[in-house]
């Protein structure tokens, strides 16, 4: 059975969602291994590799948003509502992943000592990822209503084919 373009869309943007999650959750989520004398055995939090992680997840979003535009006008009416739901979802996660990127450059420059720890500097880039990551779940708000309104109708649509003989 062939994918539609949602589907594709749909799949392709929670792979990214995994990534740009399992990226937050190794910086900000508390783990045992992360305590000394824990810290000393374990390798820790890669700053640097979550710096590119994330720039590489943008960059396939917007690479998604490129697609649907182009394909846009293959799509079936039904999918519509959902495909231009999704651009502003794409642009809040690029928003999100700039702004945890930036705190692991800022985590990476206090190791290197290329920076002094500050905490007024870091609450503001904290407050700018938590303000990022509550754009993103408003938007992501309306990516799933609209996938909710394709599947009821797509569902619908296949209990009236498997009806008729």
């Amino acid at each position: 059975m062939q994918k539609t373009l949602s589907e594709a869309v749909f799949e392709n943007l929670k792979e990214l969602i995994k990534g740009k999650n399992a990226a937050h959750e190794s910086m900000f989520k508390f783990h045992w291994k992360k305590l000394w004398p824990f810290s000393l055995i374990f390798p820790q939090v890669d700053f640097i590799r979550i710096q590119r992680f994330m720039g590489e997840i943008k960059e396939q979003a917007l690479g998604q948003k490129t697609f649907i535009q182009n394909n846009l006008s293959k799509s079936v009416p039904d999918e519509k509502d959902f495909l231009k739901a999704v651009p502003a979802y794409i642009d809040a996660l690029a928003v999100s992943c700039e702004k945890l990127a930036t705190i692991a450059k800022f985590k990476q420059d206090i190791l290197e000592k290329k920076q002094k720890r500050d905490v007024f500097a870091f609450n503001r880039l904290l407050t700018e990822y938590q303000n990022a990551q509550a754009d993103l779940i408003r938007a992501g708000a309306f990516v799933q209503v609209a996938w909710g309104e394709l599947a009821s109708k797509s569902s619908a649509k296949n209990a009236g084919q498997t009806e008729s003989p």
